[in-house]
């Protein structure tokens, strides 16, 4: 076993807290209304001797993406980003382009039981926009 080996954070989720952005903190879910940034998670990493993060997408916007994208920019242990993009979207191809510009957009995300339709997953545009990923190393 290599004991120098980076121990890696591989899901962490940062916010500015919105309730109108962030509804799904309801009832039960008190402890995270209130801002969740990366000067608040570093010293409890550097604490437990992880060595990284991989930041995921907590409400469904392109623009939430480019925001962790910018917040990885400026925070060296923020090591990847999955974001979001509407997978349904005729202008998927734009956005995965845009986003996979830079280094650390690593994949995306899409919070499926949210959907009402059951069979959202089988849509033909949502499997579309899953066939692009691949053109864009996602």
């Amino acid at each position: 076993m290599n004991h120098d080996a980076k121990r890696i954070d591989t899901h962490q989720h940062f916010w500015r807290y919105n309730p109108r952005e962030y509804d799904w903190m309801g009832p039960g879910k008190e402890c995270l209304r209130q801002d969740r940034l990366p000067e608040d998670l570093a010293p409890m990493i550097n604490a437990a001797g992880v060595g990284g993060t991989v930041a995921v997408q907590a409400r469904q916007t392109v623009d939430e993406s480019y925001w962790l994208l910018e917040l990885a920019a400026s925070q060296p242990f923020i090591l990847g980003v999955v974001g979001w993009v509407d997978l349904r979207s005729p202008r998927v191809d734009e956005d995965l382009e845009k986003l996979s510009r830079h280094p650390r957009f690593r994949g995306v995300r899409h919070i499926v039981q949210d959907e009402p339709d059951d069979h959202f997953l089988l849509r033909e545009d949502v499997q579309r926009g899953i066939g692009r990923l691949a053109k864009f190393g996602l």
